[in-house]
């Protein structure tokens, strides 16, 4: 098997993003639509998918420490420059957001939302003599359409996943990842040192600053008065809790992101790298156990959907199930069982957008990865005869994204209408 292709493609879905991925893609696509433009806009409208708006609805924008989809599109606007990432909010500034809320205050920016799961935001940006239609598609970066003054510029098809990275990473079985992550050169995985690195940070600064509603820091303060035990589990829930509130409380650190998603990518190493670190194993351990629950993300989310009405952490967390209880020693029945204790337990979680509570669903599907993990490698495996439970692990997954595309398909657009009948944010 040619290594070269699994690394790539985990180097494609892993990214670094400053703030919720979901008003940086709104602001990145508007930024790179503006580029087309030879003098500035005067308007924008947007067309976001459900999903779309629902991430993007609550969460603040970093150093804003503001949340909105206008500002996330009117800032995109400011601060369009060819050159832009999804760490495109580095730049924001009090000015900035001044300048961006006059804008919206005097109707720059309009946003109409559609009843569609895909990942989808449209952009058309306008002045006096010119008109840009852009699309982004599937993924935060992928821009497949450019249309100005109804000229096509760009229109590219979305590839295959597995025809594009040239690893068809669904057509394996876990069985065969956690083979990969056991038998692949160490030196070939050193980058993910990067991502522990990049997410522990995010960590350090919630413990230390009052962001989101301070869960991890709440926690830790439990365990220094005695409340709490500073055991695995609490250990693991509270890093991945601090690392939550900083991000979704405007923190200005960077995460590294899994298939776009700072939280998702926070719930796939943290829990493995805190296990690994409260138990004192070695750098290859650690490497490997984070590729493994990297992979199998990928796998369970390339079945389920980027985005979805079941909460990603859910997701997730059973993929880092299965690495906790490869580091405590379990063979591939007790990694596979992790993975269907956690979607067993779990998967009826909602994504209800990103907000700062979502610290509170990471924690405990971090808290449950590590139990999960735990009751599999002493052979307490949820049995195929409960619910949406298959006797092996793959049709498992199946059955969850049967569950997310089909049976909750109307979920998303119930919650929109649910937060749109609240107090505007």
């Amino acid at each position: 098997m040619n290594t070269d292709k699994i690394v790539a493609l985990i180097k494609a879905e892993m990214k670094p993003s400053m703030g919720c991925t979901e008003p940086v893609a709104v602001g990145l696509a508007v930024s790179k639509t503006c580029v087309y433009l030879t003098k500035p806009a005067t308007h924008l409208k947007l067309f976001i998918s459900s999903n779309i708006f629902k991430n993007a609805y609550s969460v603040k924008i970093p150093n804003a420490c503001k949340p909105g989809i206008p500002l996330a599109a009117t800032l995109g606007f400011l601060l369009s420059k060819p050159e832009n990432t999804m760490e495109i909010f580095a730049d924001v500034n009090n000015a900035l957001v001044e300048q961006a809320e006059t804008l919206i205050a005097n109707g720059f920016t309009e946003i109409e939302v559609l009843e569609d799961s895909r990942f989808y935001i449209e952009v058309i940006a306008n002045n006096e003599d010119e008109t840009v239609r852009t699309i982004t598609l599937d993924s935060h970066e992928n821009m497949v359409k450019v249309i100005k003054n109804d000229e096509v510029i760009k229109s590219q098809e979305q590839q295959n996943q597995a025809e594009d990275k040239e690893f068809d990473i669904t057509s394996h079985t876990i069985k065969d990842l956690v083979k990969i992550a056991e038998c692949i050169e160490l030196d070939k995985i050193r980058f993910l040192t990067e991502a522990i690195d990049m997410n522990y940070k995010a960590a350090d600064e919630g413990f230390k600053g009052d962001y989101g509603l301070r869960i991890g820091k709440t926690i830790k303060q439990q365990i220094d008065d005695g409340l709490f035990q500073l055991d695995l589990m609490y250990y693991v829930k509270m890093v991945v809790a601090a690392a939550c509130d900083c991000r979704m409380g405007g923190g200005q650190l960077s995460a590294m992101t899994v298939l776009g998603s700072g939280n998702q990518g926070f719930e796939t190493i943290l829990p493995v790298a805190a296990t690994a670190k409260y138990l004192h194993l070695e750098e290859e351990k650690t490497l490997r156990a984070v590729m493994m629950s990297i992979l199998i993300t990928i796998y369970i989310k390339y079945h389920v959907g980027r985005l979805s009405p079941i909460c990603g952490a859910t997701l997730s967390g059973a993929a880092a199930s299965g690495a906790i209880a490869w580091l405590m020693g379990g063979n591939i029945d007790q990694i596979e069982g992790a993975i269907q204790n956690m979607l067993g337990n779990l998967s009826g979680m909602i994504c209800d957008g990103a907000k700062e509570g979502c610290s509170l669903k990471l924690s405990n599907c971090a808290g449950e990865a590590v139990l999960s993990a735990k009751l599999s490698t002493n052979n307490r495996i949820i049995q195929h005869t409960d619910g949406i439970i298959s006797s092996n692990v793959e049709d498992t997954i199946r059955n969850v994204a049967a569950l997310s595309k089909i049976g909750m398909s109307k979920v998303d657009m119930n919650i929109i209408d649910i937060m749109q009948q609240k107090q505007p944010v």
